[in-house]
């Protein structure tokens, strides 16, 4: 009874922190401070969000075939069959991020809230459910240069947007005999507003031009992502277990709002203010926004809960993204991902005087090619990084009550040649896990 009270107050408490964190994030006609600023962030649909739990991420990302008894793996629904218990859990996410354009280095920073799940066995190692909620990107970058004109003198061209794209789904997934196939299905929503404007700022000239060009884009519509898993025992508590995830292209409903507006603005004397003309305006244009067919598989090796090492590979295939029937510039054909990591606990039946050998290490790599790409030059853009976790059980012997997940993401993307940017980021996650015993009939002897 005492363990449940915990878990509705924290339900309780991560609403509230989402409904307010929610408000906190409403767009406005400019970008605010407080957000990692990219400049890739522009196409597209921005940074994908990496939407694996805490202590997987600490693991390189391996998480198409991770599956464990007190742990989530919303990153592959199949893997919720193989809970032994009902698990709540949530994260958040602080990074800093230098980019590098020439010799110019911008800084930002951000602090969100990463990822929510509940998951319940409906029946023991046959049918499971969850509940979760996700970010898939974001928008933001706010740039400005200034450039030389010919009959027109010095200009300042700059360039912002901001948004983010976002998923609430039931997952639900069923199994027999270490085989187990899950879906999670739900509703992907969010808005993304990019907007430049290019301005005359010659002191030499009488009058300055100015222009003003905005889309917005609000997204909703259904979307869905698949998996299945296998896990094998073998010798000595030792087992494999080989995992795919997958979901097709699939079609978003979007309303399009844009305009372009064009003025001028006397210098000298202008009491009235700035001459300004709307070109164009178009305002809730429907469409579709198709999205890129993804897949995945990882395999894995360990032995119970002392040891586990795996490696992971994702395949995006955006030559297929557009909006509004129509394909965008630097946007690449495909898109990938391979990771390698592990976790290591020293002793998993550690007395309370041996904390530090109840914990959990962890540790990965990865390298990839993002899905912009620069057309100009015919530019990859590729990242790779480097990463190290720890997981504090509640308890010191093993798992079973909940534990405090951290985890360390160190990287490099993209390159400064050909006038393009490079980013260095360090991403620190942090996650809570509380898990209980519910929907089992009690016994009586």
């Amino acid at each position: 009874m005492r363990s449940n009270k915990h878990l509705t107050l924290s339900l309780l408490f991560t609403f509230s922190a989402l409904g307010a964190w929610a408000q906190a994030t409403v767009n406005t006609s400019e970008p605010k401070a407080g957000r990692i600023n990219s400049p890739y962030t522009r196409y597209g649909i921005g940074n994908m969000v990496d939407t694996r739990s805490a202590g997987l991420r600490g693991m390189g990302g391996i998480a198409n075939g991770y599956a464990k008894d007190y742990t989530i793996n919303a990153y592959n629904p199949a893997s919720y069959t193989y809970l032994n218990r009902t698990t709540l859990e949530f994260a958040i996410d602080m990074q800093s991020n230098n980019v590098r354009i020439g010799d110019n280095v911008t800084k930002s920073g951000t602090f969100t809230i990463s990822q929510f799940n509940l998951a319940f066995p409906l029946k023991q190692r046959h049918l499971a459910m969850n509940l979760g909620y996700t970010p898939i990107s974001k928008v933001y970058y706010n740039s400005a240069d200034s450039v030389m004109v010919q009959g027109l003198g010095k200009t300042l061209q700059t360039h912002n947007g901001e948004g983010n794209l976002n998923f609430a789904y039931i997952g639900l997934s069923g199994g027999a005999k270490g085989f187990s196939v899950g879906v999670n299905a739900g509703y992907l929503f969010g808005n993304i507003r990019n907007s430049s404007y290019f301005n005359v700022i010659d002191s030499n000239s009488s009058y300055t031009r100015n222009t003003d060009i905005s889309r917005k884009d609000i997204y909703g519509g259904l979307y869905w992502k698949g998996g299945m898993m296998y896990k094998a025992s073998l010798k000595n508590n030792q087992y494999i277990s080989a995992g795919a995830t997958g979901t097709l292209s699939q079609k978003i409903n979007t309303s399009r709002s844009e305009y372009f507006v064009a003025g001028t603005d006397t210098v000298l004397n202008n009491p009235g203010g700035a001459i300004t003309d709307t070109v164009s305006a178009v305002y809730d244009k429907k469409g579709k926004m198709t999205m890129p067919a993804e897949f995945g598989f990882g395999i894995h090796y360990g032995k119970a809960n002392n040891y586990d090492f795996g490696l992971d590979i994702t395949y995006a295939d955006w030559s297929v993204f557009n909006r509004f029937g129509a394909s965008e510039a630097n946007i690449g054909q495909n898109a990938y991902r391979i990771s390698i990591g592990g976790e290591v606990i020293p002793n998993v039946k550690a007395t309370p005087k041996q904390y530090f050998s109840a914990m959990t290490y962890r540790f990965g790599a990865y390298y990839g090619k993002d899905y912009v790409y620069w057309d100009q030059t015919n530019t990859n853009i590729n990242y790779y990084g480097l990463t190290v976790g720890l997981q504090l059980p509640f308890r010191p012997y093993y798992e079973q009550s909940g534990a405090l997940n951290m985890s360390l993401d160190m990287g490099n993307r993209g390159t400064i040649a050909n006038d393009l940017a490079r980013e260095f980021y360090v991403k620190f996650t942090v996650g809570l896990r509380f898990n209980d015993l519910w929907f089992r009939r009690p016994k009586y002897d």
